[in-house]
């Protein structure tokens, strides 16, 4: 890496790290990395914060304390969590048709959302990760986003690393109905979205803050637009560069490490 764990961390307060590809990759945990959290946490403030709208920030938070990570539901940052205060801060819906998974229904009836089963209800759609999508749910959100409700994604990516493949996006989902309706979300608000991490932060010094994360076009894309630094984990998605690629991150100020252990002091 291009400066050593005590330069890059010196003066920082605030890590905001992501979850697939970073602490887990599918049902695997990743060792290395979840070792240097638990150590990096004994010295700096460390919010979690993921894309994948599956499951409630309640969830995350168990399974990270799980691995001996600290985590409270105030330090887990989702997508599903971003899209329902933007829906409260931007909007006056109420009646919400949802693409997703239990996670983001249950982040949106927590800030009093009704979720409702026909698309032509609803005053706003929100599209999320669907491992269970239907061609019938692909219709009524179409139905809704056409007769005027608001289009929400919760986060842009196309494909989540698993095991020992990957799977389509939120992403995938909502650029479907992108194609089908004619018509841009009005908002994507995951990750890089600074709404993402500001919604939760609100006004701190992001030149104090670190986010870490195993994707260029979400994570460390994230970074730069709030002015904070970035670490770029060879963990997940990304695995690998080449030299053009490596060269461009370098001009950024983005660190490049195998993975966290990386930025631990050497005994």
């Amino acid at each position: 890496m291009w400066l050593n764990h005590m330069e890059l961390l010196e003066g920082v307060e605030i890590l905001i790290v992501d979850l697939d590809g970073v602490v887990w990759v599918g049902g695997r945990v990743i060792e290395a990395n979840v070792k240097a959290l638990s150590r990096l946490q004994e010295r700096l403030q460390i919010y979690y914060a993921t894309n994948n709208s599956t499951r409630s920030r309640v969830d995350y938070a168990s399974k990270l304390r799980s691995l001996g990570l600290e985590a409270s539901e105030e330090r887990v940052i989702t997508s599903g969590r971003a899209a329902a205060l933007w829906l409260k801060r931007f909007t006056d819906a109420r009646n919400v048709y949802v693409i997703g998974e239990e996670g983001l229904k249950w982040e949106l009836e927590v800030e009093g959302y009704n979720i409702v089963d026909r698309g032509l209800e609803a005053g706003a759609v929100v599209v999320g990760l669907d491992r269970r999508l239907t061609y019938g749910k692909l219709v009524e959100a179409l139905r809704a986003i056409l007769g005027g409700a608001y289009f929400i994604g919760t986060n842009p990516d196309h494909i989540l690393p698993e095991e020992e493949h990957v799977i389509p996006g939120a992403g995938a989902i909502i650029a479907a109905l992108e194609t089908a309706s004619g018509r841009k979300p009005d908002v994507i608000v995951g990750k890089p979205n600074p709404w993402m991490v500001t919604s939760t932060l609100g006004d701190v010094d992001y030149g104090r803050v670190v986010v870490v994360g195993d994707r260029v076009d979400t994570d460390v894309e994230l970074a730069l637009r709030i002015g904070a630094k970035s670490i770029l984990t060879l963990t997940g998605v990304t695995r690998s560069l080449d030299g053009e690629a490596y060269r461009r991150l370098k001009e950024a100020g983005v660190v490049v490490v195998k993975d966290l252990e990386e930025l631990l002091p050497t005994a």
